[in-house]
């Protein structure tokens, strides 16, 4: 279930949130009622869960004067090793470059929805946050570390175009030190989360038949639409031209 969290910053209420995906990914959606959620580590990024080169020195400046310093270290991979996390991007219109990087360009859907219907949602056991991803530069900027979870919202700026909406939670190791699972799934309700169901642009009419078909056996059929990028560019425009006033006679 989703829960606020002090320190993380989630979307307004009203915020249009959209989750691309290839099509087997849409076929899990259906099948299990559930979102998948990912191993920070296992997205692609290195630096997901990491903190700056430059944090460490403007901590120091913090030090009260007459503080003991003890040396150690905080290896924040443990916390990236239990994290889970889903990715949504925001934004109120389809964005060309998402369907880009995250579907092929044909076969893939896209969900739509508000945060007010994603957080109502999330109907699994496990205790939810989401958060706005801020998006900083990693050789000059402090990433801030007071909870495990705020390494885990920010990304280098390069990544700033993705507007990123993160759900996460994390995961208690097992008491037998054994590594857990690197994925997992959070139960949802699926009609109240899906707004509309968008298909990929330029996809086949049978693709967009067969997701349609698809989604009306979970009863949400009538929300799939192609995306608004398959719409037929215009390049004529009808003038009305008076026409010539006959003489008098």
């Amino acid at each position: 279930m989703y829960h606020d969290h002090p320190q993380l910053s989630p979307p307004p209420d009203d915020a249009v949130l959209w989750r691309y995906m290839d099509f087997t990914k849409f076929v899990s959606l259906l099948e299990k009622s559930a979102l998948f959620f990912c191993r920070p580590d296992q997205l692609g990024d290195p630096f997901e869960g990491s903190i700056s080169p430059a944090t460490p020195p403007l901590l120091a400046g913090e030090l009260k004067v007459g503080s003991r310093i003890t040396q150690g270290n905080i290896d924040f991979r443990q916390f990236v090793r239990m994290a889970r996390v889903n990715c949504w991007h925001m934004g109120e219109f389809e964005s060309e470059a998402m369907w880009r990087l995250y579907t092929r360009e044909r076969d893939g859907v896209a969900i739509k929805t508000v945060f007010a219907r994603f957080k109502e949602a999330l109907v699994g056991e496990a205790s939810v946050n989401v958060s706005r991803v801020w998006y900083r530069d990693y050789r000059t900027e402090r990433i801030p570390f007071g909870n495990a979870l705020l390494p885990l919202v920010h990304k280098r700026i390069s990544f700033q175009h993705e507007q990123e909406v993160r759900a996460i939670y994390l995961r208690i190791p097992a008491e037998d030190g054994q590594e857990d699972a690197d994925v997992g799934y959070c139960e949802v309700d699926l009609p109240g989360l899906v707004e509309e169901i968008v298909v990929a642009p330029f996809a086949k009419d049978w693709f967009v038949d067969l997701v349609r078909s698809l989604a009306e056996r979970y009863g949400i059929g009538d929300r799939v639409r192609p995306s608004t990028l398959s719409d037929a560019p215009t390049f004529t425009l009808p003038v009305l031209i008076p026409e010539t006033e006959k003489p008098r006679s």
